[in-house]
């Protein structure tokens, strides 16, 4: 016997407005963190371009780039897409990725080297306040995924450069975590303010696009959502802290190559077991948060006298069913029940006598009808019976295979019969009319005699219902 369906819409859109919210927030870190970059090359304060860190400068040419990813994202999620606050910074962003790129290729100055003094480049023989070969590139994808969101066009192309872009930003943290304490980060392609700056860009436009792949699972209420949410972030860092932890214990410890290779096996095989150990825990919880939820979903949809669904959830899955007839033209078969002289049984052996002979109704409804039916009681001794994908002459079978479960079962004060409805539904039926359809044929039933079954008339419903 199936459960009463319930959306889980409203949980998915709540979750999807939680994680759009990363996009503004991506927005503003861009812009503050690129502003103080710049902000340091007009003022020529070495220390501001390195945001405090021992990393490579970010060039200003990044700086700006990013300014304007920030502001194009932020004018994507604020004000809505397609419009020119979206378009024209991320063609920005494009042109000096793309200008960088040129430079390398051909080994030309442009403009976009020569805004600021650029000692650093100078005493190293590079040309000064050029951006690395990777930054550029990064910068054309993250462009290139900023108008294609902004446009709303090729989104599983949009998925792709997003893939590369976190790729790129996590090879980049893990190359700075393996160069620390070894007197070579200032050699990195991309410095690590840079790299975290291409992850947050990149998932800020991530969560601005419709949800395919893994963002369908991160927009999604089910386990895998909580696991992406609690095991991605260690997944993302654990290469970079490992990288790091194992050159600061090569520096200083002085590790012959053999012993950091023993290393890097060793906390590798730790790592990877502590996250199988931390998802395994995690499932289970989710598991026994699950069947929490059940047993308190199927106590607010089930009749707790009879076992079968309660009105709640027949009102709500027969809603359902004839809002799928509508759209698919998948009918269904409705059975209205009542006990035969059930007042009279009441009178004579008692109201738990009733009670009991309500409980063994319930017990040869669920054990009668097939897995994917839906059994309610509809009031008092009123039950309704949904026959999902059943025409009439599937719930006329049903309803005498009913009626011979009554008619044989060991009751255990007297026999009990019922009398039977059936009804078909119609695309144009609402709840109200179908169940006044079927509460007509049981009438019938009843006033031909009971412990019967009878048909309503096949068609639409009355216009006066």
């Amino acid at each position: 016997m199936s459960a009463p369906p319930k959306s889980n819409a409203k949980a998915q859109v709540a979750a999807a407005n939680a994680m759009t919210k990363l996009a503004p927030i991506a927005a503003w870190t861009m812009l503050v963190v690129a502003s103080l970059v710049l902000l340091g090359w007009c003022l020529q304060i070495p220390a501001l371009t390195r945001l405090m860190t021992i990393a490579p400068s970010m060039k200003a040419p990044t700086a700006i780039a990013f300014i304007a990813s920030g502001l194009a994202l932020l004018g994507c999620a604020r004000v809505g897409r397609g419009g020119l606050a979206c378009v024209l910074p991320n063609l920005l962003v494009l042109l000096i990725g793309s200008l960088s790129i040129l430079e390398h290729t051909s080994g030309a100055t442009l403009f976009i080297d020569q805004l600021f003094a650029d000692p650093e480049a100078l005493a190293r023989g590079n040309p000064p306040g050029r951006m690395p070969q990777m930054t550029a590139i990064g910068l054309v994808l993250l462009a290139a995924q900023g108008l294609l969101v902004s446009q709303q066009r090729a989104p599983r192309l949009c998925h792709l450069l997003a893939g590369v872009l976190l790729s790129l930003g996590a090879f980049a943290l893990t190359l700075a975590g393996y160069s620390y304490q070894m007197g070579v980060i200032q050699m990195l392609p991309v410095s690590p303010p840079t790299a975290i700056l291409f992850l947050l860009a990149t998932l800020g436009w991530l969560v601005l696009q419709q949800p395919m792949g893994i963002m369908r699972v991160a927009f999604a209420d089910s386990p895998g959502t909580v696991l992406l949410k609690r095991a991605g972030i260690p997944a993302l860092l654990m290469p970079p802290v490992l990288a790091i932890a194992i050159r600061a214990a090569e520096h200083l410890l002085d590790w012959t190559h053999t012993e950091v290779v023993a290393a890097v096996g060793y906390l590798s095989g730790v790592g990877a077991c502590a996250m199988v150990v931390g998802m395994a825990w995690l499932l289970h919880h989710l598991d026994e948060q699950q069947q929490k939820a059940r047993r308190f979903h199927d106590a607010a949809y089930t009749d707790a006298l009879t076992g079968v669904t309660n009105r709640r959830g027949f009102d709500e899955a027969i809603e359902h069913l004839l809002q799928g007839h509508r759209g698919t033209d998948h009918g269904f078969t409705m059975l209205m029940l009542d006990l035969d002289h059930f007042k009279n049984f009441n009178d004579d052996f008692g109201h738990l006598a009733g009670d009991e002979a309500l409980q063994i109704t319930g017990q040869i409804l669920l054990e009668s009808l097939r897995p994917q039916d839906i059994a309610a009681r509809f009031g008092g001794e009123e039950f309704a019976v949904i026959l999902p994908g059943t025409e009439m002459a599937g719930g006329r079978r049903a309803a005498q295979r009913l009626l011979q479960a009554f008619r044989t079962h060991d009751w255990p004060y007297r026999k009990v019969t019922v009398s039977i409805g059936i009804a078909n539904s119609h695309p144009d039926d609402t709840a109200a009319t179908l169940i006044a359809r079927a509460d007509e044929a049981l009438y019938a039933a009843k006033s031909g005699g009971r412990d019967r079954a009878c048909e309503a008339a096949v068609g639409p419903p009355a216009s006066g219902l």
